[in-house]
């Protein structure tokens, strides 16, 4: 069925206007009901038009618009395979005289359902011929797999594009050297925000931790958080405007950021904590902050978290320590996991909040870790999809044909 139409609407990036943030507005409205893409019953000249399209309401139209003599055969499924329709329709010039003169023209219907399927098997037999090292049977269905993803439409598509990419760069053994000068600094944050904007796992899980943050400074005077992985500090305005309406009035609030170097050098942490600086100005909030430049977790010392100074008749500082997508990148490293919890637990916080995603992407065989990645990244480009649709999570329109399962 139609999309229904969508109002125009403008999305903000959390800390907008005060912390200098950006804006990004989403597409523009589109009118379903004016898509050449439409679908319309095609009338029988046998049969009343309102009763034909009342009982069969997904025929195609095989015109632009016009009425045209046709017969078709519905498609149904065998055995749980579906098959595509035939439609005959006359010609457009021809359709005046088409029941007196001039042969149907066959116009196939291309089944998406079963090109779905048909696509999501030779992904998965082109990663088993490529675990075999049968590259002969694999440069054939590497070759099938484009004309199959250009049948479906949205994220399918999308995933199926890549995934079909990576597995000719196997098959041809064609490995680029990354090159990192391709993507600076100022263009990694702006995709950031529109990742950001776009996705709500960020979203979902800076506001499960920052409620949980929240509760554990109830009744503090001085907080300070330590944040692993700040990068573009998108998680603590909303923290902070809480904290602004607390009632009896907010805490003194210390923040720690800990972020990468920069490849062109500049102090992008600087230029973090001076944005929510002027935003919890904004909000007469007590801010101080500090920015740590740590190529790794496990750089970091007790001491580099812990307080300037503090006099004795001063309240003691109550300390939240939050992870989000950043302990999993020690692993690789030995023993570096047990040097950062052993920092986190030498500067006693009161809470420690810890996001992480659960995957299973580097174990098994070739084949187990690409249908894990096939599963798991469809399932984000599907999410993706109906999150820039505008529906919500009621209303979201299903999975495309050959997709995964919602999360």
């Amino acid at each position: 069925p139609p999309a229904p139409l969508l109002a125009s609407t403008s999305s903000t990036v959390t800390g907008g206007a005060a912390a200098g943030g950006g804006y990004f507005d989403l597409p523009p409205a589109v009118d379903s009901s004016s898509s050449t893409y439409a679908l319309k019953p095609i009338p029988s000249p046998a049969a009343d038009p309102s009763t034909d399209s009342a009982r069969e309401p997904k025929r195609m139209r095989t015109g632009g618009g016009s009425t045209s003599s046709s017969s078709s055969s519905s498609s149904s499924l065998d055995g749980g395979r579906a098959r595509s329709s035939v439609v005959e329709a006359a010609p457009p010039a021809a359709q005046a005289s088409a029941a007196a003169s001039g042969p149907a023209v066959p116009v196939v219907v291309v089944d998406t359902q079963e090109a779905g399927i048909r696509l999501v098997h030779a992904l998965l037999a082109c990663a088993e011929a490529v675990h075999q090292e049968n590259f002969t049977a694999a440069e054939a269905l590497v070759k099938q797999i484009p004309m199959l993803a250009s049948s479906q439409g949205g994220a399918m598509r999308k995933v199926a594009a890549y995934f079909g990419e990576a597995l000719a760069r196997r098959v041809y053994s064609f490995r680029p050297a990354p090159d990192s000068s391709l993507l600076d600094a100022a263009f990694a944050d702006l995709l950031h925000a529109h990742f950001y904007e776009s996705c709500p796992y960020l979203k979902f899980a800076h506001f499960t931790a920052n409620q949980a943050i929240l509760e554990a400074f109830a009744g503090c005077r001085r907080v300070h958080v330590v944040d692993f992985g700040i990068k573009q500090g998108m998680q603590w305005p909303a923290l902070l405007q809480a904290l602004a309406l607390r009632p009896g009035g907010p805490p003194s609030f210390r923040l720690t950021g800990v972020g990468p170097p920069q490849l062109d050098e500049t102090d992008a942490l600087q230029q973090v904590g001076w944005k929510l600086a002027q935003f919890a100005h904004t909000i007469r909030v007590d801010f101080q902050y500090r920015g740590l430049v740590a190529a790794t977790l496990a750089d970091l010392e007790p001491f580099m978290l812990q307080p300037d100074g503090e006099e004795a008749d001063d309240e003691p500082e109550v300390i939240a320590v939050n992870s989000v997508f950043e302990l999993h990148r020690l692993l690789a490293h030995p023993g570096a996991l047990e040097k950062v919890l052993g920092t986190v637990r030498a500067v006693r916080p009161r809470i420690v909040t810890v996001v992480e995603q659960e995957a299973n992407h580097n174990s098994g065989t070739f084949v187990d870790r690409f249908t894990e990645s096939l599963h798991y990244y469809s399932t984000m480009f599907d999410s993706l999809e109906g999150a820039g649709s505008g529906n919500s999570a009621a209303d979201a329109s299903p999975a495309p044909a050959g997709g995964t399962d919602q999360v």
